[in-house]
């Protein structure tokens, strides 16, 4: 299985780059993560030792860069027709599944990676927080991460790229904006444990406790939930239609 998952990761991986779509989301990605961070973040203006400026912004960026990764990775293959020929090969549903996941989620490394010069030009001028800021990066790949399956899972929806991306972004923007505290305060339902349960259900809690380099177990728990099940159900869409 692992095989047939690394060439599913290679196909996709590279096709990213001979499409030039990964160098269009790399300047796209770069370009407002260093925006927001010098102009709108002010940069300058405050202490970052955490690079708070950066990671403040980062997921807005991510909800709408990373699914101008996923939009094609499924929905091209029924634009195209090419999906039978990939199905009927000797592969697994769940290894084409996860190799296209894993082929996404590696581009989003490669992004953040990309942005590392901006922590050492940091910790060169400030004593900077290095463990705190090598969490918030690592929280930052957890969240691309949950959002490349959330695109996987809508574009094996779609045969339109265009209609995977919109659609994308309004499912991500939905599921960062929900407040379950509110929706459950509005049915008058109260408890100390009710709360608890209602605040591990947010994304936005979850999104700055981790970017604030605090990696409980419970916000790890979070992503890869998120990660696991839309991954599920994308595997489910794909047998279904291919039966």
């Amino acid at each position: 299985m692992l095989k047939q998952i690394n060439l599913i990761f290679q196909k996709e991986f590279c096709s990213f780059f001979r499409t030039r779509l990964a160098y269009f989301v790399l300047g796209i990605y770069l370009f407002l993560s260093m925006f927001c961070t010098f102009y709108l973040g002010l940069y300058f203006d405050i202490i970052n030792t955490g690079l708070f400026s950066f990671f403040y912004f980062q997921v807005n960026i991510l909800m709408l860069v990373v699914p101008a990764l996923t939009m094609r990775l499924w929905a091209d293959e029924y634009k195209t027709g090419s999906i039978e020929l990939l199905l009927t090969r000797p592969l697994s549903y769940t290894s084409v599944v996860i190799g296209k996941f894993l082929a996404a989620w590696g581009l989003c490394l490669l992004m953040l990676v990309c942005t590392f010069p901006l922590w050492l030009y940091t910790a060169a001028a400030l004593p900077a927080d290095n463990l705190n800021i090598a969490a918030s990066y690592f929280g930052c790949f957890l969240i691309s991460g949950s959002m490349c399956a959330v695109g996987c899972m809508v574009s094996a929806f779609n045969k339109s790229p265009i209609v995977a991306y919109l659609g994308s972004v309004l499912l991500l923007t939905l599921l960062i904006i929900v407040n379950y505290n509110f929706i459950f305060n509005g049915l008058n339902l109260s408890g100390s444990l009710i709360i608890r349960f209602t605040q591990s259900l947010n994304f936005f809690y979850h999104q700055s406790t981790l970017l604030n380099g605090q990696l409980g177990l419970d916000n790890i728990i979070y992503y890869a939930s998120i990660t696991v099940l839309t991954l599920w159900l994308n595997r489910i869409t794909i047998e279904y239609k291919r039966s």
